[in-house]
């Protein structure tokens, strides 16, 4: 089968939109649809579905996606024997501020363990910025936010948001409370706001910010309540729950993207494998807490 047509279908199961999709590979909305036609012949199977305005993967093509993503990793691993190993050139890696602390060193771990002369240059941008950035190839590969149901990317983990505060000043105590919040265009902003007026306690918003570390510098200070992931949040603060009144948050997905071809030490197969070591030290992680 052509892989043209598989790393199209991919792309698009990548970034849930025939525009984006077509995008990325460099195609043309339309040239795309008749590839994701072609396709679909070949199969013999409906791979595609319409809800309302949008295109989503029927079972028969959710599943066809994990084939296509095996026989893709298998012709990325022949052709890399047949490339230069080494490249003088750094991986460029995309990281939202979230999960700079937590999660990105297991990545970056991940890809030492089976390329250890790899180098790195990272981005800490928010994640719509990220999704632009691997688009137009300035990115090799990404970690991102995406919704708790979402399919796009290789899937790390579930990341709860929490509500936190310091245990000096005790800020949450406050009428009305301050809040200091992400941007408007991260999911906690909205979140935490539908949250917070829902249970009727009176608020402020004080504060926005595109970086977490900003957000914990002002809840340091006593100056604010943040609502954020957990992976930002360290130990020297305090986290609320409905024990303080504090109504629980949704989770966001963390999943890893990478950009086809921009990079000869990037490929499925290397995706895979960060995704299983990231699932196996957060595994690890999780027994080591529940057993101290």
């Amino acid at each position: 089968m052509d892989s043209d047509l598989l790393r199209s279908f991919v792309a698009f199961a990548e970034c849930g939109s025939f525009n984006r999709a077509a995008d990325r590979i460099g195609r043309t909305p339309s040239a795309f649809s008749m590839q994701m036609k072609r396709l679909e012949e070949l199969v013999g199977q409906k791979l595609f579905e319409r809800d309302g305005r949008n295109v989503l993967l029927t079972h028969d093509g959710i599943t066809f996606v994990g084939y296509a993503r095996r026989i893709l990793s298998l012709t990325d691993e022949a052709m890399g024997k047949m490339r230069a190993q080494g490249t003088t050139r750094p991986i460029r890696i995309g990281c939202p501020d979230d999960y700079a602390q937590k999660i990105l060193p297991v990545v970056l771990r991940a890809i030492q363990g089976t390329l250890p002369d790899a180098k790195f240059f990272i981005s800490i941008n928010p994640t719509i910025t990220l999704h632009r950035l691997l688009d137009q190839g300035e990115l090799d590969i990404s970690l991102v936010s995406r919704s708790a149901t979402g399919e796009e990317g290789y899937f790390l983990r579930h990341e709860p948001g929490v509500w936190v505060t310091s245990p000096v000043h005790d800020q949450h105590k406050r009428d009305p409370m301050p809040l200091v919040l992400p941007a408007e265009d991260c999911k906690f902003h909205a979140w935490a706001i539908d949250a917070i007026s829902k249970s009727d306690r009176p608020f402020t918003l004080l504060a926005t910010t595109r970086q977490a570390a900003s957000l914990l510098h002002l809840v340091r200070d006593g100056l604010g309540v943040a609502a954020l992931a957990t992976a930002s949040v360290t130990d020297e603060f305090q986290i609320l729950d409905g024990r303080d009144g504090f109504p629980p948050l949704p989770a966001v997905g963390v999943a890893l993207m990478i950009k086809e071809g921009s990079h000869p030490l990037i490929s499925r197969q290397l995706a895979s494998h960060i995704q299983d070591f990231v699932h196996q030290k957060l595994d690890d992680d999780l027994t080591r807490q529940a057993a101290s």
